[in-house]
Formats: C-alpha cells, sequence, structure tokens
C-alpha cells in the first residue's frame, strides 16, 4: 500500500539491493571513490582531521578559543566581499514611474471597513486557508 520512499519496505528492499543484488558493484565503487576522496583530502594537509582525539586533549579544550571558528579560507572570503543590504523598501518599476511623474510611491487607499475606519491592504484576521 505505501509507495512513498519513506516507505520501510521499500527501504529494505533498497538496501538489500545495494549489498547482494544488480547495484552491489556501484554502490562498492561508490564507497571506495568516496574513500579515497577523503584520505586523499586528509593526506594533503588537514592533520588536524588526522590526529586521534583523546581524553587528555577533549578536556583541555576549555582554554582553546572558541572551537566553532570557521577556516581560513572562509574567514578571507567573507571579509573580501561586502554585504549587501536587504533591508528597507525594493522599489519596484511602478513605485519609480509614480516617483517620477512626482506621486507617491504607493497610492493611499480610500476604502472604508465596516466600522468606517481606512480598510486594511490585507484581509487580517481571516484565514487565508480554506477550510
Amino acid at each position: 500500500m505505501a509507495k512513498s520512499t519513506r516507505s520501510k519496505v521499500k527501504r529494505s528492499f533498497r538496501a538489500k539491493k545495494r549489498d547482494e543484488g544488480v547495484y552491489a558493484a556501484t554502490e562498492a565503487a561508490r564507497l571506495q571513490r568516496l574513500n579515497s576522496k577523503l584520505t586523499a583530502k586528509i593526506d594533503d594537509g588537514d592533520e588536524e582531521l588526522a590526529e586521534p582525539v583523546e581524553g587528555d586533549a577533549a578536556q583541555d579544550d576549555s582554554t582553546a578559543p572558541d572551537a566553532m571558528d570557521l577556516d581560513d579560507s572562509a574567514k578571507s572570503s567573507a571579509t573580501k566581499s561586502s554585504r549587501v543590504s536587504t533591508h528597507g523598501p525594493r522599489n519596484s518599476r511602478r513605485e519609480e514611474w509614480r516617483k517620477s511623474k512626482g506621486m507617491t510611491p504607493v497610492p493611499k487607499s480610500t476604502r472604508m471597513n465596516r466600522q468606517g475606519l481606512p480598510a486594511a491592504r490585507r484581509k487580517s484576521g481571516r484565514p487565508s486557508r480554506r477550510r
């Protein structure tokens, strides 16, 4: 009955195919490729990852600076690029045209609600989902 990829039956059959079925050779090749890539990365200069963590060294981390620091390449790229501000109005072509003609960018609402007050732009308090 279940046809979703989250289905336990489908997942178990896929795992079985990966282990002993048609896709076993492909899965083994993929694992070997990923393993060689990781070992090459460790050998190239990431000695920090290659060192085993001891119990005493783990307790010494309290004196070390912030453990969640980014690597140097990420820091240098973040400092080089200037931040772009996303705060403030997003002027559309319509608003620009209205400004060029001397009008207000957004026209003033003249509608009234049932209480005689100016109507809101959006229908506040009303659910958008139809139940």
